[in-house]
């Protein structure tokens, strides 16, 4: 009953936290209840609903409900390209997609070109209840998907505890999507009343009248202020904790949203009393709300003497939209990773469509991302959706396109129907079987992507070099997300995200790179052993073709993961002429993924070879050498 308990606690404070958030929203959004003293700092405020208009795409609502009452076709064509100081290189994709109204089966693919020839694809099909992939190379017999139906109780099977399933359980999207749009308003205006009447007079003050630019347009404003402090904010939530509590028609919705009905009044006074024992550290949040009266408004934040937020909404245009965001770093600590930040955004609306775009940069004027999303509209029972990212990172160009067309069907849509006996579903299988399956599934991709990589050609001499393609393989599936009509705004947050793992991972490899630099002196036995076992265990006389073929699968994977560090780069060496030789092969041992994956197909599988290891001063395997006998 107390790990219960617990939890049920937990999740009412996980749900509190966004109601307060939501508050806020409510806030901006809802001008027509804010009557009091402090009018117009909400008043003001709210014209931060102009976001909320620039991330929604109107074309987006309309193409959905279209899709849903019509079969349809769709081709897209994905091209990414990274541009260094050495060339371009380019990796080009392909898209295709189908749905049938009469069945509700929707499938789609995505193919790897090598040029113009097909390198590896990937297929999805949603039959019913059932959800599935597949792909030849890695399992050609059958699709492999899930029973949504009863995920729950697979979940289970396989091992999550009972706790975590119940917060998956009470957290559901869908347990929250049930609220009715009266419980909305209700929980909306009961605490919108509550934040407001929490908040003393005195908490709001009037700045002098100040000259700043707005959107780039000089303006004259006075400033509107609410100033709070930690203990304000503790006060907000008991107020807010408190209400829950004593107001019925609230604890009926939490226990919807829960799907739990047990304890939430007790477990509400616990958190009450837990926070108000609590000592909150020094926080001092100000925001001023500066409005133009002519459409144009900006909101200042400031957190501590370390933050400063500013919000430019520009809503003086019918059909243009603009918003920029600036996020300082006041303090200069953390220089490295939080250098300071702008994201502006634009919406155009058209005849025939609607142009989003978005430009992020650091302050330092190093990194810099530009979206560009055309949202078009049905003509003739036609969609025409693009969208492009251009990231500039020091001096390379990564360049991401992806155009999408969407037709109506003129014939009938022919979709596989997916039945446990024509897909593996995994809901059918015990744990211990599964976890056999899914192990080689995982070798098998072990062994591919770096033969499909090899075959691309593609160069990477470091570890900058790979986050490169990384960075184009994350802005591919933003460029797909956007043409798909989700939000800009998602697009432009998940595309800042990934821009700060980024700088997180190299900082994370200089650090490795060092350590290892500082004790290679010292390298423990097991490590040696760990990294030669993989290669060793094909060392001998009279190994089969294929085990040599698994070989030089595993030399591939490596090389590939250790690209940065020469102490693990495995080369190989023949000995002999009967082997055939890709071209430009080093005689004194290859190390190129690529003519290490030509060398692989050469190997016959009926044939026999010695395989003969040399190691470097360190003690780990540097050289192969295969002998066909």
């Amino acid at each position: 009953m107390k790990k219960k308990t617990g939890i049920i606690i937990g999740i009412i404070a996980i749900l509190i936290v966004l109601i307060a958030v939501g508050i806020f929203a409510v806030l901006y959004f809802m001008t027509d209840i804010f009557k009091s003293s402090k009018q117009l700092f909400w008043e003001y405020a709210s014209n931060s609903n102009q976001i909320a208009k620039m991330i929604s795409s109107e074309n987006e609502i309309s193409q959905k409900a279209w899709k849903e009452s019509h079969s349809y076709t769709a081709k897209g064509d994905l091209n990414i390209a990274v541009t260094k100081e050495t060339g371009t290189k380019e990796i080009k994709l392909g898209t295709t997609a189908k749905h049938n109204q009469n069945t509700g089966r929707t499938y789609s693919d995505i193919v790897l070109y090598n040029g113009e020839a097909e390198l590896l694809k990937a297929s999805y099909i949603n039959s019913g209840d059932i959800y599935a992939l597949y792909c030849k190379d890695i399992y050609e017999p059958y699709y492999i998907g899930f029973r949504n139906s009863d995920i729950k109780e697979f979940i289970s099977k396989m091992g999550v505890t009972e706790n975590t399933t119940q917060i998956l359980q009470m957290l559901s999207l869908e347990n929250v999507n049930s609220l009715t749009k009266e419980e909305m308003t209700y929980l909306a205006e009961i605490y919108s009343r509550v934040l407001l009447d929490g908040i003393p007079q005195e908490k709001y003050t009037k700045t002098e009248k100040t000259t700043m630019n707005i959107s780039n347009q000089k303006c004259e404003v006075v400033g509107y202020q609410l100033q709070l402090n930690q203990e304000d904010l503790k006060k907000i939530l008991v107020d807010v904790l408190t209400k829950t509590k004593e107001d019925a028609q609230i604890i009926s919705i939490l226990s919807k949203m829960l799907a739990s009905t047990e304890n939430i009044v007790s477990s509400i006074e616990q958190v009450i009393i837990k926070l108000q024992e609590t000592t909150l550290e020094e926080m001092n949040f100000t925001i001023t709300v500066y409005n133009t009266g002519k459409g144009l408004t900006r909101i200042q934040m400031n957190y501590n003497t370390e933050v400063e937020l500013i919000l430019d909404i520009d809503d003086s245009k019918e059909n243009k939209k603009n918003v920029v965001l600036e996020v300082n770093n006041l303090n200069g600590e953390n220089s490295e990773l939080t250098t300071g930040m702008q994201v502006s955004m634009e919406k155009q609306i058209l005849d025939s469509m609607i142009i989003y775009t978005t430009n992020i940069r650091d302050n330092k004027g190093e990194y810099q991302i530009t979206m560009n999303t055309s949202i078009g509209n049905i003509m003739n029972d036609r969609i025409e959706n693009n969208s492009k990212i251009t990231i500039i990172d020091n001096n390379t160009t990564i360049e991401t396109s992806y155009y999408k067309t969407i037709q109506a069907a003129t014939e009938e849509v022919d979709i596989q129907e997916l039945t446990n006996s024509s897909a593996v579903i995994i809901n059918n299988y015990p744990k211990e079987q599964l976890e056999n399956f899914f192990a080689g599934i995982s070798n098998k991709i072990e062994e591919i992507i770096p033969e499909k990589i090899g075959q691309l050609n593609i160069q990477m001499t470091d570890a900058q070099d790979g986050l490169y393609y990384l960075e184009g393989i994350v802005s591919s599936v933003f460029a797909i997300m956007n043409t798909n009509g989700i939000s800009q705004g998602v697009s432009a947050t998940g595309m800042t995200i990934a821009s700060g793992l980024k700088q997180v991972v190299l900082l994370m490899n200089n650090s490795i790179e060092n350590s290892i630099g500082n004790a290679s002196n010292s390298l423990v036995e097991q490590e040696k052993q760990i990294f030669n076992q993989k290669f060793e265990i094909y060392k001998g006389e009279g190994i089969n073709g294929t085990l040599v073929k698994n070989l030089l699968s595993s030399v591939i994977t490596n090389n590939t993961s250790n690209i940065v560090d020469n102490e693990r780069i495995v080369k190989v060496r023949l000995d002999g002429n009967k082997i055939k030789k890709p071209e430009e092969w080093n005689e004194q041992g290859e190390r190129n993924t690529t003519k290490l994956s030509q060398l692989r197909e050469y190997i016959k599988a009926g044939n026999q070879y010695n395989v003969v290891i040399e190691y470097n001063t360190k003690g780990f395997v540097e050289i192969i050498t295969i002998i066909e006998i």
